[in-house]
């Protein structure tokens, strides 16, 4: 401690101006254009810029929650025509009975509950992706395409495996079996 009860200047760091910090180390003073300066900031002072601040988060944000909605809309959506097998055959306008009804159902069960957990997954994600100032709205689209697919194809395989589904799907190519 000092009797002065002033902090003793330091030679190098935290308090030196960026002048100082240039002439001290032998890098040559640049001039700065007046124009440049920020007019609400005092004179000397240089804006910070914080590492997750860039152009464009606010558009970044709105685009992944719009996604997101989106995704958890379409996820809920397909709960009545993926577990509801006689709603799906009037989706693809086939007049068929399936062999194995409730094997249909439960794979249309199978198909939502994967769905919902990619949504929650992608969900999670792209908060942790939020909150470390990274890019995200990518995230959500390739998330609801990929999950989408995958929750199609649980319930396309047993649907189109079917026997009766299959000899509609011939019938109508006007192939017989």
């Amino acid at each position: 401690m000092t009797d002065a009860g002033e902090r003793p200047r330091p030679q190098f760091g935290a308090f030196a101006t960026p002048e100082e910090q240039s002439v001290r180390s032998g890098r040559a003073v640049e001039p700065v254009d007046p124009a440049l300066v920020p007019r609400d900031m005092p004179p000397g002072v240089e804006p910070r810029v914080t590492p997750g601040a860039r152009r464009g988060r606010f558009g970044d944000r709105v685009a992944t929650v719009a996604l997101l909605v989106f995704g958890l809309f379409m996820v809920l959506d397909s709960i009545s025509a993926y577990t509801d097998p006689a709603a799906l055959l009037d989706a693809l306008r086939l007049d068929v009975e399936l062999v194995d009804y409730a094997r249909q159902r439960a794979a249309g069960v199978v198909a939502v509950v994967v769905m919902l957990i990619g949504w929650l997954a992608t969900t999670w994600f792209v908060w942790r992706r939020g909150v470390a100032g990274k890019s995200m709205w990518w995230i959500a689209l390739i998330a609801g395409v990929v999950f989408t697919i995958i929750g199609g194809l649980i319930v396309a395989i047993p649907l189109v495996s079917d026997p009766n589904v299959f000899a509609a799907f011939a019938e109508m190519q006007g192939v017989a079996l």
